[in-house]
């Protein structure tokens, strides 16, 4: 990359981090820097994919040797309907998947480290859009296509890239929902070090103890059970959800993946996995309600409760890639709302989202955490002294008012986010849209603290 652009670049990510926006006029000082960024954002010199390999080299900087990490991968697909008038034709956006609605698709694979939860970016970032006039899935045989040729490609790739971006870590494991449960993810893995996690679908056929062709939702049926566990379930109105503690049963069993029609089929017991199921007892489970079920296909080694409940919790752990769609769309940073006016533009960004709102990420996971983090590279020495003086500024005159974690550590900072956010002592943990608001704020009284 120019060494123009990467300065320039440097500067816009910063400021889409401190100011979280990304309409260009509000986080610009004035008229001159204004026209600079949207020309960077107009410039061809950088494609998207640069902007995305800008953001990946963020995250393999940051990874320590030896360490295990998590990947999240998802997808979401930000509408810019609304705004159609304003964008030009043909400028890098297409459908989405209702084949009318004007966006794009985001394919992210969000990296935490897997004892401390500390976010550290993106392994992989995948952006596309379909063509509204393409045919059909069902008019060009695409289950029968090669894989390579298939949006569900994304999938095996992430798992892939990821394994190269963290090339010093000990061992990464990917995870995923139910459309990532596909053959070819879990059967080409890089290496012994690479896992996926996925939650799998009840009809997956796979090779049963006898070595019969059975679905795998038929085969964990029948496994003793390892234990249970609570689970505090909130309630939800919208899905007619009833708050409770759900007592929560755990089985596993290993299994053989049965490779489908389309690659031959056959009985080949190299591919050996694990399936974790963690259901719902009906002794907590309310009438009229569908108990809480996770199907998990990994391979990584079960060989006793602790090992089933590991990852069950990593796989828990998906929510974070969840959050940071909310804080980029609508809740957050409204990259819906952009004012660019091409696809190309509108897609850097909101890779430029995506990146700032994994640092919000970060603080929230650091609070669930009882070992003490170091803030490290979070913040600039300047924003930590302005730390300090907001940290005693927002304390009460209780001990419970009172920032109650060590000094600059991720989650003193988390404390001081939440209650610039609106958050309470007394309330439950902040959730990422108070952060949100609170990084907001603080970013305010920084600029005020520099002046």
């Amino acid at each position: 990359m120019d060494k123009r652009i990467l300065k320039r670049l440097d500067k816009l990510a910063e400021k889409v981090k401190s100011r979280e926006s990304i309409v260009v006029h509000r986080i610009s000082d004035n008229e001159a820097e204004q026209r600079a960024y949207y020309r960077l954002l107009h410039n061809e010199n950088l494609s998207v994919e640069e902007l995305g390999k800008y953001i990946i080299d963020d995250c393999h900087r940051q990874v320590k040797p030896g360490k295990t990490y998590l990947v999240f991968q998802d997808t979401t697909q930000p509408s810019f309907e609304r705004n159609r008038s304003n964008i030009k034709a043909n400028s890098g956006l297409g459908v989405i998947s209702d084949n009318k609605t004007l966006g794009f698709f985001l394919h992210p694979g969000l990296v935490l480290e897997a004892d401390t939860y500390r976010s550290i970016g993106y392994s992989f970032i995948h952006t596309w859009s379909r063509d509204g006039q393409k045919a059909k899935c069902t008019e060009r045989n695409y289950k029968n296509e090669p894989i390579e040729e298939k949006e569900s490609y994304r999938w095996l790739r992430c798992v892939q890239q990821s394994r190269k971006v963290l090339s010093k870590a000990g061992q990464v494991v990917v995870v995923s929902d139910r459309e990532g449960d596909i053959y070819e993810v879990l059967d080409r893995l890089p290496d012994e070090h690479t896992h996926v996690l996925v939650r799998g679908r009840a009809s997956r056929m796979v090779l049963n103890e006898e070595g019969q062709r059975e679905k795998v939702g038929h085969v964990i049926e029948r496994q003793p059970l390892a234990g249970t566990y609570s689970l505090s379930v909130q309630a939800d109105k919208r899905k007619r959800r009833v708050g409770r503690e759900a007592i929560m049963e755990v089985r596993f069993t290993q299994i053989g993946l049965v490779p489908p029609r389309r690659l031959g089929g056959g009985t080949d017991l190299r591919n050996k996995f694990f399936v974790v199921e963690a259901k719902e007892s009906t002794s907590s489970c309310p009438k009229g309600e569908n108990p809480i079920h996770w199907l998990l296909i990994t391979s990584c080694e079960i060989n006793s409760m602790d090992d089933a409940m590991q990852v069950i919790e990593w796989y828990k752990g998906r929510w974070n890639a969840e959050q940071v769609f909310r804080l980029a769309k609508r809740k957050g940073l409204n990259v819906e709302e952009s004012d660019l006016e091409t696809g190309h533009s509108i897609i850097k960004m909101a890779l430029l989202a995506i990146f700032a709102a994994s640092k919000i990420i970060l603080l929230h996971q650091a609070s669930k955490q009882e070992e003490e983090l170091p803030l490290e590279n979070t913040f600039t020495e300047k924003q930590k002294q302005c730390l300090e003086s907001v940290s005693r500024s927002m304390e009460g005159k209780t001990q419970r008012q009172k920032n109650p974690y060590a000094p600059k550590t991720l989650q003193w900072a988390y404390w001081i986010f939440a209650r610039l956010g609106g958050w309470k002592p007394h309330e439950k943990q902040a959730g990422v849209i108070a952060l949100f608001r609170g990084w907001q704020r603080f970013n305010q009284i920084f600029e005020g603290w520099l002046l």
